[in-house]
């Protein structure tokens, strides 16, 4: 083998970023998939390795173990729902809430299978002491969102509460909203049915 071959053959050094975030998006949606499907205790590395298309070593070199991939895969869920929240945000503050609102609900409806994996993360991880999809206070969604409901009470468009109080309010709205029509096997289009949540949640129930 000449010195100019040896050049020209790549490393996992010269990979691009890129390419490995792929790979491990690609072995994190199976992990989805399957977690979902089966269950967290049912499920093998290596059913996951083979419907990502991979060795199990390489499953290992991004994971270091399958209590790691499950949290990375309930992870992806969480990073997906901020995707989808933050690109429907847009126009004057109340409307980006209610446009908030309207993008969590439609997202768990779409991929009802992160819905799932919150459930069993509470079951199998219970020592966590800041559970996946609950509790984050510091990241930068929902110091963004501090922020908007900051200007909003400023404006006077909401009542002078303390923000973490609202916060947390409409946090446990939603995910209760999400949870009830889950594992009610309720219809769908009515854990969609974000417009009519967002009044309840903006406008209460008591006539001003």
């Amino acid at each position: 083998m000449n010195a100019t071959h040896l050049a020209s053959k790549p490393s996992v050094e010269d990979r691009p970023d890129e390419a490995l975030l792929r790979r491990s998006d690609e072995i994190l949606s199976a992990a989805v998939e399957l977690f979902a499907r089966q269950g967290f205790a049912a499920t093998e590395v290596q059913q996951i390795a083979d419907r990502a298309n991979v060795g199990k070593g390489t499953v290992y070199r991004h994971f270091v173990n399958k209590d790691k991939l499950f949290l990375a895969a309930a992870d992806l869920g969480l990073r997906r729902l901020k995707d989808a929240v933050n690109q429907s945000a847009e126009g004057q503050p109340l409307d980006r809430l209610r446009a908030g609102v309207v993008a969590f609900l439609q997202f768990f409806r779409e991929h009802p299978e992160f819905v799932d994996l919150m459930i069993q993360e509470r079951a199998h991880f219970r020592d966590r002491q800041s559970p996946t999809f609950f509790g984050r206070k510091d990241d930068e969604m929902t110091c963004r969102w501090r922020d908007e409901f900051n200007d909003l009470i400023r404006q006077g468009v909401l009542r002078p509460l303390p923000v973490e109080h609202l916060m947390d309010f409409i946090e446990q709205s939603l995910f209760g909203a999400v949870l009830v029509h889950f594992l009610g096997q309720r219809d769908p289009a009515m854990a969609a049915s974000g417009d009519r949540v967002a009044d309840l949640i903006l406008n209460g129930i008591a006539v001003s």
